[in-house]
């Protein structure tokens, strides 16, 4: 992770180095007034001494997630209401699906654009949060067991930055695939180049199925993610961006941030996998 006091804010891409389909597929955004206020409020607030402390701590007797759920120190953004807007081609509506939604933050995002909106963690402490936020949460990994047939379909699934980090990320996209309407879409947020792990408990493994990973570029590894992963389970990118995936450090790094590619797929031909 690079992290820094102030973090470039990257929303740029090389078009020379994306295949042809990105290349037009891509939509360039900003930092918009939101993004900067939140970065003016990692700066002035970062994590304090004592409760950066007691993350640390924490951490070596329980996962990050439920350390972060604990202490509320979970504190991220990927896109603005407006960006999302703007991503979507003002078509959000309907019913949203949240996997690996965290403590709710990032959801709060994209509530605004849906009618309905339904989250999913593997943490009960994340998902505690999420239900004091007011959302419904279904506890469970979507990978190892089906959602329950009586949340139904829905018109987008969100995968915000998990597919780099649980165990089995090509059977988790399908089945999120798999769970929307007919002109549903799949957002996939993911940081660039990849690096898989897996938190369980308090340590790190890796994953069981891989994911193609490119490391010479930003743009080289969104190639060979949305051709080898993406296509491959018949899954088309409508539109997609690079945007800064921005989270709360502490007092002497204030800000963390990765270069996150956030697509936005829909089904497409049958999948080869």
């Amino acid at each position: 992770m690079r992290v820094s006091s102030r973090p470039q804010l990257r929303y740029t891409c090389d078009a020379s180095l994306l295949n042809p389909a990105l290349a037009h597929a891509f939509v360039e955004l900003d930092a918009d007034a939101d993004t900067l206020a939140f970065v003016a409020e990692l700066e002035l607030r970062p994590t304090g001494a004592l409760r950066a402390w007691m993350r640390r701590g924490l951490g070596g007797l329980m996962s990050d997630y439920d350390a972060n759920a604990l202490l509320d120190t979970h504190d991220m953004r990927v896109l603005g209401t407006e960006q999302w807007r703007t991503l979507l081609d003002d078509g959000a509506r309907g019913r949203l699906l949240d996997l690996g939604a965290g403590d709710g933050r990032v959801t709060t995002t994209l509530a605004p654009l849906f009618d309905e909106v339904v989250t999913n963690e593997l943490s009960k402490g994340m998902a505690r949060r999420l239900r004091q936020r007011g959302y419904e949460c279904w506890l469970g990994d979507l990978a190892e067991q089906a959602l329950p047939e009586s949340f139904g379909r829905f018109h987008v699934v969100c995968m915000l930055n998990l597919l780099d980090r649980c165990r089995r990320p090509r059977t988790l996209l399908s089945r999120a695939r798999d769970l929307l309407e007919p002109e549903g879409r799949l957002i996939v947020a993911a940081p660039l180049p990849l690096s898989p792990h897996v938190h369980v408990g308090a340590h790190t493994v890796d994953p069981e199925e891989l994911l193609p990973i490119e490391r010479s570029s930003f743009e080289a590894a969104a190639n060979r993610l949305a051709a080898d992963l993406f296509e491959a389970q018949g899954l088309v990118t409508e539109r997609w961006t690079r945007t800064p995936y921005l989270c709360r450090g502490d007092a002497h790094h204030p800000i963390s941030s990765l270069d996150d590619a956030v697509f936005v797929l829909r089904l497409g031909s049958s999948p080869t996998t």
